[in-house]
């Protein structure tokens, strides 16, 4: 009996060392979760815009103002324009997309979105239209922008840094609702015509000319930013966006046909205010994954 007495002695040995091993060794790492798949969640953040808001003719009456060569008095200036108008305001809305994981580190997707943004700005400018005058007689532009929301479609292409953060560039098609508005005024008062098209500003210093227009635009959007997957349903974001809808021509009309110039004119004189429509955003983002 004695000859069997090692090998059992060895087989206890080697059961009790694999059990020892066994508690010893660290738990194995759980694989990531992918990224393959439908998401849908909600964005926020904030907005800016700093565009010029340059003016320009539709006529020679509207010209020779704008000019400064109107002929009004000593020492008259153009007419303020290519001022910048400064807008911010919050951001926030709905976001929702796909996205195909490419072997270990790439990441290709659509995600299409949805942000109100109430944001808004003012600006405007004097210069004057008779140095010789006593007070100096000036004139007046102002300009109003906003843009209430807007959207985008757009592509993404990113590089899994690790399994679970995404750094991403995105760009396609943008939309959203603009207004524009814009005045000109002078403190004196004033007239001028030429042929069939004339204007009168009101001697009290009231509005002169005057104009507004509402409109969805439709331009493109590019930007990038970095993305977390928290676990099996939930990621998180960081993103920057330039947004740009183009330039909307607001018309500003004569709100007064000249009553004193001794012809008889029916077409008011007009002039185009160019609003650009460009604004950055950056936003944070939370998803859920299905």
């Amino acid at each position: 009996m004695r000859r069997f007495q090692f090998p059992l002695l060895a087989a206890v040995a080697v059961i009790g060392l694999t059990s020892i091993t066994q508690a010893a060794a660290p738990a194995p790492v759980p694989v990531p979760y992918g990224w393959t798949g439908f998401y849908a969640g909600i964005e926020f953040g904030g907005a800016w815009s700093d565009q010029a808001v340059n003016y320009s003719p539709n006529d020679p009456v509207a010209a020779a103002l704008l000019s400064g060569n109107g002929g009004i008095g000593a020492g008259e200036q153009p007419v303020p324009s290519g001022y910048r108008i400064s807008q911010s305001g919050p951001v926030g809305g709905f976001e929702a997309g796909y996205n195909w994981q490419a072997g270990s580190n790439w990441l290709l997707g659509l995600e299409a979105d949805f942000s109100f943004s109430p944001m808004s700005g003012r600006a405007g400018g004097t210069s004057i239209v008779d140095a010789g005058s006593v007070p100096v007689d000036l004139q007046t532009t102002s300009a109003e922008q906003s843009t209430d929301w807007y959207g985008t479609v757009r592509g993404r292409a990113g590089w899994l840094v690790t399994p679970n953060l995404l750094l991403f560039g995105t760009g396609g098609f943008a939309f959203g609702r603009v207004d524009g508005s814009a005045n000109y005024m002078t403190s004196f008062g004033g007239v001028g015509h030429s042929g069939d098209v004339s204007f009168e500003c009101p001697g009290s210093g009231g509005l002169c000319f005057a104009g507004s227009s509402s409109a969805t635009r439709t331009g493109w959007t590019a930007g990038g930013g970095a993305e977390w997957l928290l676990d099996q349903h939930w990621s998180a974001k960081i993103e920057y966006q330039i947004v740009d809808l183009g330039t909307e021509p607001v018309r500003i009309t004569a709100l007064a046909l000249c009553t004193v110039c001794g012809v008889t004119t029916t077409t008011p004189s007009s002039f185009t205010a160019a609003f650009r429509d460009q604004f950055n955003v950056v936003r944070l983002g939370l998803n859920y994954r299905y």
